[in-house]
């Protein structure tokens, strides 16, 4: 089975009530990626600094990104275990919030080996750009697409049983992908090219002012083509039976 980009983008207006949930899922985003730059929040967090409103602030941002990435993995997993089930209600946001933490625990010990070697390299790479500072530039650009490539694959493993452990069971994780290697392979490049497109997207946005206020609708957007992406791939891969009696399908 092929993985298509445009499906992946087109998935999304399939389910009769893709607008308001992707409204939702876009003021979600909206809360931390805006609200500091409205002068009236922003005097009550830094003019003076306040310690107290910084924190609340850190932690509702912290909420609305966990809760954005557990209903990612959701709609990866509804997609994979429920036959391409639909875009899951956020009436059910405190379990995406449970979900959104486990994912973040299990991505950072996951990353832990990849943020050493990126501050070593950091560390010993010359401040000023040269042809002796080159080869840690290239070290650096391959370490990123080793570290996306692995990342992808154990995310896919997570996304089944939302399980901590499965974001360090490379040994499962790879047997979801090493039958169809040549699939995965255009999986990974799609999500670098969608991010690439979604990092130029967001620079006209940034510098258009008013547009910018689609920023966050346009993120999360693509949040859930990148959730396509990765059910497409992982649609023959569900083939336990999981139990769920707390995943809202």
């Amino acid at each position: 089975m092929g993985i298509s980009l445009k499906q992946a983008f087109v998935f999304v207006p399939q389910d009769r009530n893709w607008l308001p949930k992707v409204l939702i899922g876009g003021l979600i985003l909206f809360f931390p990626v805006f609200a500091f730059i409205f002068p009236g929040i922003y005097r009550i967090l830094f003019n003076p600094l306040n310690y107290y409103w910084v924190t609340l602030f850190a932690l509702l941002t912290l909420t609305c990104l966990l809760a954005v990435s557990g209903y990612f993995f959701k709609v990866v997993h509804n997609r994979i275990v429920h036959e391409k089930g639909k875009l899951p209600s956020w009436k059910f946001f405190t379990y995406f919030i449970h979900i959104g933490l486990k994912s973040y625990i299990g991505g950072f010990l996951f990353s832990i080996p990849f943020i050493a070697l990126f501050a070593l390299l950091a560390f010993i790479t010359p401040v000023s750009f040269s042809e002796e500072s080159l080869p840690y530039i290239v070290t650096a650009v391959i370490l990123h697409i080793v570290y996306t490539a692995l990342y992808i694959m154990l995310a896919l493993n997570f996304s089944l049983d939302f399980k901590i452990h499965s974001f360090l069971n490379i040994k499962k994780a790879y047997s979801l992908i090493k039958h169809n290697i040549v699939n995965y392979i255009i999986l990974v490049c799609y999500c670098i090219l969608v991010s690439m497109c979604m990092l130029i997207l967001m620079v006209l946005l940034v510098n258009s002012r008013v547009l910018a206020l689609m920023l966050p609708f346009v993120s999360f957007y693509i949040c859930l083509v990148f959730a396509d992406l990765f059910a497409q791939f992982g649609v023959n891969t569900g083939k336990e039976i999981y139990k769920e009696a707390n995943c809202y399908s």
